[in-house]
């Protein structure tokens, strides 16, 4: 076929997949004023091929359809979200829970002797067995969901029973055990295409990721390692290749756990085989197609190679390359986010390297990798504009302006102790190198320009700053960030929107890192009257203010209102963990911690719904039910394990069941549950 006769047949293709969305766009319509006039669609023609049909006695006419007969989307929509609730997540939920009782059952069993060691894992293999062979049963019957929890369900005893072979009772040794659940892993993945079972195949890659755990193979990087990136390359062909983008995010946390768990073994003799492990890892995640993985590979391998290679300066030259591997993929895969991710991670890296030097403080080499990380990323939209001819991002813009930020503090810290009399002059120079980027990107994207000219002009005022210490420079940052955000309003200046943005992004990291910290002992302060809840309730108002000056910049005010709030519960809650430590006695302090933090976060979600229905905020009152949500969660997820050992296993297991019937009858009747929503 010549290249000529396959566009013609794209464009044929084509114009038949538009004629038919038209006449069903078509039909729609016409089937809504039928709707609306009350007529009874005609019965379609009798074919010639067809016998004619027998003659019926006249009878009275069937009454018409009413206009409401067929549901519309929006009717459709509960019956849509009971079925997948009580088809999907009711049998995950069961299956996750019939797996606890089992393991739980296994403990039970084993402390009262009811069954020999080899009857206990032949019972487990046997649960297995019967469940894979129901879910083949049901997924040749049509009931595909249910066939599919069942199959989870079989692979997780089969887990189960191996590791109990080997950890529990030594029925078997450890290769034995790693090979059998190696086919379990492999099974699953099979299982997964066969049945078109994401969750299936979620399971099975935890299984492999956690089998090396399971079996205790600890110290051995040589072996783990591999192991793992062959996971990784066999999760993300089955991801790419089934659209299942998540599952690589799942590999990534288990190659981050197995890499944590063989990190401890780490010696100067395998310190190249750990960071090729970083760097094949990076390269794997950081091109995923799921952007949180990729920015998650970018934070960690940062992270990962200072420990590995600290507290030598020369790993900052590899944390360097990944950050400049960084914009390359943002720019490849066009994710203004992953800029970002890469500034993050190397400012992350960058610390961890400096929390880990002790007394060493070296300035130079630092210095110098901090100043051509500097460069680059002044240069960074100056090559986007000016090379690849493209408009800069707002996430381009905000990436320049935080990394000067950063990069003044981190060289200002480095030249403290020894060099301060040159502090002045190095913020001069950095002005100096602003102003350059100013002149250079003027002519390319004037928001760049204006921005390096806003930052040089910065750095020239705080050449000689007023030094401030403590929580009054938390203070001074929320209340300008606040006052930023006014005169954005003022003079409708969306870059101060920006600006405010940034300074609160500073205000909330040290509330964490310093001002939540201030006070080593609860015994130092006063529940609500000390500086730490005032540096927190100020912050919090000031979030609140911006928010409200800035309400219809809405992406903007409501994650400003919501932090707000976020801030505010964060500072109740040091204080309620204060008045604890200060009154309870040693035994019981973190059980009145968790009951205290418990109440507090539902009295403040009940302030919030009753806030919400005064000032008829719906924002404020799906947060009050989402705050509740989380302390219900809480208690479920926690407080249930203070059951005692047998009425946690009968709890688990009834209840497991009964969410596995509930499930089954959502399966095998869901066409009259829907046919009920209908009428």
């Amino acid at each position: 076929m010549t290249p000529e006769d396959k566009e013609r047949l794209e464009a044929i293709t084509d114009a038949l997949a538009r004629m038919v969305r038209r006449q069903t766009e078509i039909e729609r319509r016409l089937a809504r004023i039928e709707s609306a006039l009350k007529i009874v669609p005609a019965a379609p023609a009798e074919t010639a091929d067809r016998p004619p049909a027998q003659a019926v006695p006249p009878g009275p006419m069937p009454a018409a359809a009413p206009p409401g007969s067929a549901p519309s989307p929006r009717q459709q929509e509960p019956r849509l979200l009971e079925a997948a609730f009580g088809l999907t997540w009711l049998s995950r939920i069961g299956v996750v829970t019939v797996i606890l009782a089992l393991a739980f059952f296994f403990e039970y069993a084993f402390e009262n002797h009811w069954i020999t060691e080899w009857g206990r894992v032949a019972l487990g293999l046997g649960c297995g067995a019967a469940a894979l062979w129901s879910g083949e049963r049901l997924w040749r019957s049509g009931q595909r969901t249910f066939a599919q929890a069942l199959t989870a369900a079989g692979i997780a005893f089969l887990y189960l029973s191996f590791w109990a072979a080997f950890a529990l009772y030594r029925l078997i040794g450890q290769p034995a055990a790693f090979a059998l659940m190696l086919l379990t892993t492999g099974a699953a993945g099979a299982l997964a295409l066969r049945y078109e079972g994401a969750a299936i195949a979620a399971l099975g890659l935890a299984g492999g990721y956690a089998t090396p755990l399971l079996l205790g193979s600890e110290a051995n990087p040589w072996f783990v390692l591999p192991y793992a990136l062959v996971l990784n390359l066999a999760a993300g062909m089955v991801a790419r290749a089934r659209g299942w983008r998540w599952l690589e995010g799942l590999a990534f946390a288990g190659a981050a756990v197995l890499y944590l768990d063989q990190a401890g073994a780490a010696a100067a003799g395998i310190r190249w085989g750990y960071t090729v492990f970083v760097c094949l890892c990076y390269a794997q995640f950081a091109m995923a197609p799921l952007l949180v993985v990729s920015i998650a590979a970018q934070l960690l391998a940062g992270g990962a190679l200072v420990q590995i290679w600290a507290p030598g300066t020369g790993v900052l030259v590899l944390v360097w390359a990944i950050a400049i591997a960084g914009l390359a993929v943002a720019d490849r895969r066009g994710w203004p986010q992953a800029v970002g991710g890469s500034f993050a991670g190397f400012w992350m890296a960058y610390g961890l390297w400096r929390a880990g030097l002790g007394g060493s403080r070296p300035v130079g080499p630092p210095l110098a990798l901090l100043t051509a990380s500097f460069l680059g990323y002044l240069g960074w939209p100056a090559w986007r504009a000016g090379y690849r001819r493209q408009k800069l991002r707002p996430a381009d813009l905000i990436v320049m302006a935080l990394h000067a930020a950063f990069y003044f503090g981190a060289g200002y810290q480095l030249l403290r102790p020894a060099y301060g009399a040159y502090e002045g002059l190095f913020a001069l120079a950095t002005a100096a190198m602003g102003a350059a980027a100013a002149r250079l990107l003027w002519q390319l994207e004037e928001r760049a320009g204006l921005l390096a000219a806003g930052i040089a002009w910065a750095l020239v005022v705080l050449a000689a700053p007023i030094q401030l210490a403590g929580y009054r420079v938390t203070l001074a940052w929320a209340l300008e960030a606040a006052a930023i955000a006014w005169i954005g309003m003022r003079l409708s200046v969306l870059r101060a929107v920006y600006a405010a943005a940034a300074v609160f992004a500073l205000t909330v990291l040290r509330l964490g890192f310093v001002d939540s910290t201030m006070y080593p002992s609860a015994g130092l302060y006063r529940e609500l009257a000390n500086a730490r809840f005032l540096v927190f309730v100020v912050s919090a108002a000031s979030l609140w203010a911006a928010a409200w000056w800035l309400r219809r910049q809405a992406w903007f005010a409501g994650p400003a209102y919501i932090c707000g709030h976020a801030v505010l519960l964060w500072g109740l809650g040091l204080e309620v963990v204060g008045w604890a430590e200060r009154t309870a006695a040693p035994q019981n302090v973190r059980s009145v911690i968790s009951a205290s933090l418990s109440v507090l976060a539902a009295a403040y979600a009940v302030a919030l719904v009753a806030a919400g229905v005064f000032q008829r905020s719906a924002l404020t009152r799906v947060l009050g039910v989402a705050l509740i949500g989380l302390v219900v969660l809480k208690l479920y997820l926690y407080d249930v394990w203070l059951l005692g050992q047998f009425y946690r296993m009968a709890a688990f297991a009834i209840l497991g069941v009964l969410l596995l019937v509930m499930s089954y009858f959502y399966s095998r009747f869901r066409e009259s549950m829907e046919s009920w929503w209908r009428s």
